[in-house]
């Protein structure tokens, strides 16, 4: 027979729930004991069967639930109101499985986030059903919270207290060399993160977001593409499996050691929404792959600095593209470095597309030099920043005209190769400006007529330097 799931509501007040009463319910059902109690339904006048699940809310203050239990005779009756002798209330007979201290409540915060389809801050008398799919999952997020108060060696580490590997093992288990660290012998998963380290292999997504309400963490896996499984799937099953996150930070090095102080920022969960992204970065031996970037909120306090914000952008729910001063896209002195042969044809992260530094060198001064022509004339030139949904990293346009409504995309050099990777940049950025300018490829040189063909075929404007500081457009 399918069990139905009932919210039953306490004010806070003493005179409902005396604490000498609230606290030795608390301590029997810790030992494993359950507590026959009756309490009000509000409206109700049935629909509650034996086996049914209550779970105990309370409001006003320090919102949250408290306690859960069974339904023990399905009869709601009626008797005497527990404030007002002039008035009756209905009841329901039930039985406490488990009660917790306040400050141990599953908070109504935690219920908003991980149970969204049920309105919580609209439970406005005591005996609401909460129904399918809600209650499955209320049940879930339940008994991890529970799970993890009655962990054999429960968490006292408080935010922002420094705790070495080593007697994290000890106390808490898990291992200790992974950036990611489930316990077998207490119902945590550690998480070390080190934006530091993370920098020699050319990314750094770890850190909180600019708003401060997620921390982006890097799964693991140095080489070739993450997987879901071990660690980076003990992330994300994490509430299944009943474990909380604790993240860590590395924060120097301990004194008259190598080791690095392990800094304490609070339990984490991830977003139920959207628990993770894809992004690119270097594996361990500088080739491109796909890593996995966990979104995690806070559980409760955290400890936020300014030194852990992330450098990367939180994902957005929809793109934007706002413009910005052009100078922050021109570099007109640019650099070139000297690389080997076969670093040119190798399928790595450092080379950003087949041109070489030196034509990165040619496309910033190509921009310097035309955004100057233009500016000559009377037109206002920007550039835009847009960040796509679900990415990580901002995409910046070359160059763009306000005045007559152009977006350039410009090249170091004009080749096929060069060519095809402008049209695909413009097609994609194009897509994010409201405008809907005219697009253009801005090139050193004419290129080659099937080139212009493929350019007109497209509608993109080709302009070209006949010699510096003189262009033609087709």
């Amino acid at each position: 027979m399918k069990v139905a799931t009932f919210i039953l509501t306490w004010d806070g007040s003493e005179s409902v729930y005396p604490p000498k009463e609230y606290q030795g319910h608390v301590a029997a059902t810790r030992r494993g004991r359950t507590v026959p109690l009756t309490w009000s339904v509000g409206s109700r006048r049935g629909g509650m069967s034996v086996g049914d699940r209550v779970f105990l809310l309370r409001q006003n203050s320090d919102r949250g639930i408290v306690g859960s239990g069974r339904v023990t005779d399905e009869e709601v009756f009626e008797d005497q109101h527990w404030e007002d002798s002039t008035r009756t209330a209905r009841y329901v007979r039930f039985a406490w499985e488990r009660l917790l201290p306040i400050d141990e409540r599953l908070t109504v915060d935690e219920l908003r986030e991980q149970v969204p389809s049920h309105h919580w801050h609209a439970i406005l008398a005591s005996g609401q059903q909460v129904y399918p799919p809600a209650d499955a999952t209320l049940e879930t997020l339940w008994l991890a919270h529970v799970a993890r108060l009655s962990s054999p060696s429960a968490w006292d580490t408080p935010v922002g207290a420094t705790l070495s590997r080593e007697h994290r093992m000890v106390r808490y288990g898990g291992g200790k060399y992974g950036g990611i660290e489930p316990s077998r012998s207490t119902h945590n998963v550690f998480l070390y993160s080190d934006p530091q380290a993370g920098s020699l292999y050319g990314y750094n997504y770890d850190g909180w977001s600019a708003d401060g309400t997620v921390f982006l963490y890097t799964g693991e896996g140095r080489r070739g593409h993450q997987r879901m499984r071990e660690g980076n799937g003990a992330i994300l099953r994490h509430q299944q499996d009943g474990r909380a996150l604790r993240l860590f930070v590395a924060d120097g090095i301990q004194p008259d050691s190598t080791a690095k102080v392990q800094l304490y920022l609070g339990e984490f969960r991830i977003d139920p929404d959207e628990p993770y992204l894809t992004a690119e970065a270097p594996d361990a031996d500088g080739y491109a792959r796909t890593v996995f970037v966990f979104r995690l909120r806070p559980v409760g306090k955290v400890l936020r600095r300014d030194q852990d914000a992330s450098e990367a952008s939180d994902a957005s729910n929809k793109a934007t593209a706002e413009p910005v001063p052009v100078e922050a896209a021109v570099t007109p002195t640019g650099s070139a470095e000297a690389v080997p042969l076969e670093a040119l044809v190798t399928n790595s992260y450092a080379v950003a597309d087949s041109t070489s530094g030196t034509a990165v060198k040619w496309e910033a001064e190509l921009v310097a030099r035309y955004c100057a022509h233009l500016q000559e004339r009377g037109h206002k030139c920007v550039r835009y920043r847009i960040c796509p949904p679900g990415e990580l990293r901002d995409l910046y346009t070359d160059l763009f005209d306000q005045t007559e409504n152009v977006l350039y995309e410009a090249k170091g050099l004009a080749s096929r190769e060069a060519i095809r990777m402008a049209v695909g940049q413009l097609l994609d950025y194009s897509r994010h400006i409201t405008t809907s300018p005219t697009l253009a490829v801005l090139l050193p040189g004419r290129p080659a007529k099937d080139l212009l063909d493929l350019l007109q075929g497209q509608e993109i404007v080709c302009v070209y330097e006949i010699r510096q500081g003189r262009y033609e457009a087709v």
